[in-house]
């Protein structure tokens, strides 16, 4: 019975702490990179092997997904069975190089599965 508790317990995270690791994550991954300054080798020393490329490398792209408490993790397929959860959280960093292997421009991609949505206990399911 105490394992149970503790085992509810530690998938229960609060919303705030969800946001908070969300912030951490963010911060973690995107403050190092800095558009026509980061450069492609950098990228791959930090991040290692991209999850896609395109354009002859001139597009790369990172997934990562998120498990029930909250916690980040480089996605490493592209498989739902791959994922701990089967509706997680996941982002997508997507960034494009120029012809001088300098990053142009990056962008976060979030919510590419969105959690289903949470049903108040009150309310009566929808018909």
């Amino acid at each position: 019975m105490l394992f149970f508790s503790l085992a509810l317990g530690v998938a229960c995270v609060s919303p705030a702490a969800m946001q908070e690791k969300v912030r951490a994550f963010e911060a973690g991954l995107l403050g190092p990179i800095e558009d026509g300054r980061t450069t492609r080798q950098e990228v791959l020393l930090r991040l290692g092997t991209p999850s896609s490329a395109f354009e002859g490398g001139r597009i790369l792209t990172y997934d990562f997904v998120a498990d029930p408490a909250g916690e980040w993790r480089r996605a490493r397929g592209s498989q739902a069975s791959d994922w701990i959860h089967p509706h997680p959280r996941t982002s997508s960093l997507v960034l494009v190089f120029g012809p001088d292997d300098r990053l142009v421009r990056h962008s976060l991609v979030k919510g590419l599965h969105p959690d289903p949505p949470v049903q108040d206990a009150a309310s009566p399911p929808p018909s």
